[in-house]
C-alpha cells in the first residue's frame, strides 16, 4: 500500500517538474548548508542523508557548518544565497527555538524559505557521565532531590533544545539543578564526559557515539515509544516522568523564489531516497530514525511545531534578547 501510493506521489512531483521546465537541474555540486557546529545533531543526520541525496541527484554534495548565536547566522546566510537550488538548508529543532531566543533575527523561517522536506525524527536522550552512580532516571531524580540545587545539568547554550528539554524534565521532574550553559552540543558533551555536569538532555544522535563506546550512560529517551538503536532503554515517562515527551527532526529548505520545478525534484528524489533501505539504514545507524514529509505537509508540521516551542520557552523562562 505505501509502495504504491509512493509511487503515485512521485509520478505527479515529476509531471509537474517536467512540466515546469528545469530539466537541466542539477548540473553542479549541491552545497547542505548546516547552522550548526560539525558533530551537533543537525550535522550528523546530515551527512547520513546527503550522500544519499546528492547520489539520486546526480551530483557530488558538499557539506558546509555556519554555526553561530545559536544557528541564526547560518539561517540569515541561507536566506540570502541565492535561490536556485545548490543551496540545501539543514534545520531542525534549533530553528524552532531561535524565535523565541533572538528579538531580530533577520529572517523567518517560514516567510523566507520553501519547505521540501523532513527526513528524520530522533529522540531526545537524558545521559549522565559513564562515573555518576545512577543508572536509571528515577535514581537521578532521587540523587537531584537529595542535593537540591547541587547538580549541573548542561546544555548547548540558552534556548538550545537542550535547554528547553532539560528545563521541563527539571519541572516535571520537581527537581531543583544549576543551569550549566555551554557554546555547542559538543562541549557540553565534554564537560559531562569530564563529570564537570551531572547530566545532559541531548538529541540522541549527538551522543549516540558516546554511549556506544561506554563514556556516557542513557538513562532514557523523549519519545513516546523507545529508540530503535536502543530498545532495552525506556522512555522517560515510562522511566518515571510520565508527561516528558521530547523529540526532535530534520529536514531540508530551500531558499524562497527557487523556482517550483527545482523543488518538485529535490522532492521526487527525497521521497526515492528515504523510501531506500539502505537509507533508512545509515539514518538508524546515525541516531536517528526516518520520518518522511514532504512539501506542505512538512510546512504544517514546522507551523505546528514553532506553536509547541513557543509553549516550551515560556515554560523554561526563555527571554529573547
Amino acid at each position: 500500500m505505501f509502495a504504491s501510493l509512493l509511487g503515485i506521489l512521485i509520478n505527479a512531483i515529476s509531471c509537474l517538474a517536467f512540466a515546469q521546465g528545469g530539466t537541466d537541474y542539477p548540473n553542479k555540486p549541491l552545497r547542505f548548508l548546516v547552522a550548526q557546529e560539525a558533530g551537533s545533531a543537525g550535522d550528523v543526520g546530515a551527512r547520513a542523508l546527503a550522500p544519499a541525496l546528492g547520489a539520486a541527484l546526480g551530483q557530488p554534495a558538499v557539506l558546509e557548518n555556519r554555526p553561530g548565536a545559536g544557528g541564526a547566522l547560518g539561517m540569515q546566510f541561507a536566506a540570502s544565497a541565492p535561490p536556485n537550488g545548490y543551496t540545501l538548508v539543514i534545520v531542525g529543532s534549533p530553528q524552532m527555538v531561535l524565535p523565541y531566543a533572538h528579538k531580530n533575527l533577520g529572517y523567518d523561517l517560514l516567510r523566507d524559505f520553501v519547505a521540501v522536506g523532513r527526513y528524520s525524527v530522533s529522540h531526545n536522550a537524558l545521559v549522565v557521565p559513564a562515573s555518576l552512580s545512577v543508572g536509571s532516571v528515577r535514581e537521578l531524580v532521587a540523587l537531584a532531590k537529595s542535593k537540591p540545587g547541587q547538580l549541573n545539568m548542561g546544555t548547548a547554550g540558552i534556548g538550545s533544545a537542550s535547554h528547553l528539554a532539560g528545563s521541563l524534565f527539571n519541572a516535571l521532574a520537581e527537581i531543583d539543578a544549576l543551569v550549566v550553559p555551554y557554546k555547542g552540543g559538543n562541549g557540553a558533551v565534554s564537560a559531562l564526559i569530564a563529570g564537570e555536569i551531572q547530566y545532559y538532555a541531548s538529541p540522541l544522535q549527538a551522543v549516540f557515539g558516546q554511549i556506544k563506546n561506554g563514556r556516557l550512560k542513557v538513562l532514557g529517551v523523549g519519545g513516546e515509544s523507545r529508540a530503535q538503536q536502543l530498545p532495552d532503554v525506556p522512555t522517560i515517562a515510562e522511566a518515571g516522568v510520565p508527561a516528558f515527551r521530547s523529540v526532535g527532526w530534520g529536514g531540508l529548505v530551500v531558499p524562497k523564489a527557487t523556482p517550483t520545478a527545482i523543488v518538485a525534484k529535490l522532492m521526487e528524489k527525497l521521497a526515492l531516497v528515504l523510501n531506500n533501505p539502505a537509507t533508512q539504514q545509515q539514518l538508524i545507524a546515525a541516531g536517528v530514525e526516518p520520518g518522511m514529509l514532504l512539501g506542505e505537509a512538512f510546512e504544517k508540521f514546522m507551523r505546528e511545531d514553532l506553536s509547541r516551542y513557543a509553549l516550551a520557552a515560556k515554560a523554561a523562562n526563555l527571554k529573547a534578547e
